[in-house]
């Protein structure tokens, strides 16, 4: 049946606007926003430990202490599982009051946001409504603000957002009422249920999950960028593509910001041939960069990568001239591509 679904999410960050709510429409949905004044939070780490078992006066009973030597008041368990000898392995919060005991805690701002929907149930596809608004929210909040602090939760790092949802069941009289009165009489009466809870954070992968990662490869690769002097701004902006790709699946902006970094890397290493005695003619398109600029410095020797590069320059212009939006696979190839330009690069300057 149809009904309410709110989600109130627990942002970490300080959104600064006056407590309230409103309504507005996104991607065919109405959608209610209240924003609560921010609070100030702890942010704590766990440990791991260990429940077994220890002697006990009742036979029949049984009584368990921690592995690790604690005091009562130092932790509390906040996860646990129960294993086959016995035992209960737990994360344990280490304690936050401040007197004197150990602490892995430190204090953070977190503000309190709720979006309502009308929806027929509350599920993962609702959840992603909910968090697709809260991100149209936050955009038009860093437009008006800049802000650049509060981010879009796809380009958080560090803490995401905690999830409480609910759902309620319209009765007929509520659907007598406008959409927006029944979702704000429902919107105000909404109760937290601690039953349906999530979090936006990530799940830690392994090094399989990972795509088969090599450490000792790796930690030579690292060693030798360490060492061999600068770190082209190449090599960021194109790792920040790759995510704009990969964790964030926009694929168009992967593909613009890969591209504008490849511009700027083709003029530099014109201007500083030039400044090594090399008669260059001075281009002010890219396409005379790649058409003729390329050719007739290196010849044969980057034929193919002209090519690559007027099929990556082909996307580029699709995408800002016609609003194309490119696949996951025409992605890969242009960043593929940009990476093969940038190594080039640096083989000539």
């Amino acid at each position: 049946m149809k009904g309410c679904a709110l989600f109130q999410f627990i942002y970490p960050g300080n959104i600064r606007i006056l407590p309230g709510e409103a309504f507005f429409d996104f991607q065919g949905d109405r959608f209610c926003i209240s924003v609560s004044p921010h609070l100030n939070a702890v942010n704590t780490l766990s440990v791991n430990d260990k429940i077994v078992r220890v002697p006990a006066e009742n036979s029949k009973g049984f009584k368990y202490a921690f592995d690790a030597p604690r005091y009562a008041a130092d932790n509390q368990i906040c996860n646990y599982v129960e294993n086959q000898d016995g035992f209960l392995d737990v994360s344990l919060m280490m304690d936050t009051d401040g007197k004197g005991h150990t602490q892995l805690s430190n204090s953070s701002t977190v503000t309190h946001v709720r979006i309502a929907l009308e929806s027929n149930q509350l599920c993962y596809e609702t959840e992603l409504k909910a968090i697709g608004a809260l991100n149209h929210f936050i955009r038009v909040y860093r437009y008006a603000t800049l802000d650049t602090s509060i981010k879009e939760t796809a380009y958080m790092t560090g803490f995401k957002p905690f999830i409480y949802a609910g759902f309620k069941p319209y009765t007929e009289q509520h659907l007598e009422k406008i959409t927006d009165q029944r979702i704000h009489e429902l919107f105000n009466d909404w109760v937290a249920d601690a039953t349906r809870f999530s979090s936006m954070q990530p799940r830690n992968l392994s090094d399989a999950e990972f795509g088969n990662i090599n450490r000792n490869e790796v930690t030579g690769h690292v060693a030798y960028y360490l060492n061999s002097g600068d770190f082209p701004s190449w090599r960021i902006t194109l790792i920040r593509a790759y995510e704009m790709a990969n964790e964030q699946e926009n694929y168009s902006a992967a593909v613009l910001e890969s591209f504008i970094a490849l511009e700027v890397a083709l003029f530099d290493m014109l201007n500083l041939l030039r400044t090594h005695g090399r008669q260059i003619k001075k281009y002010k398109k890219i396409f005379d960069v790649i058409e003729k600029a390329l050719p007739e410095l290196f010849g044969d020797e980057v034929s193919e990568l002209v090519v690559k590069l007027n099929q990556f320059r082909t996307v580029r212009n699709n995408i800002v001239h016609n609003g194309y939006v490119p696949t996951e696979e025409e992605c890969s190839l242009c960043l593929s591509v940009a990476d093969e330009a940038f190594k080039f690069i640096d083989t000539k300057i």
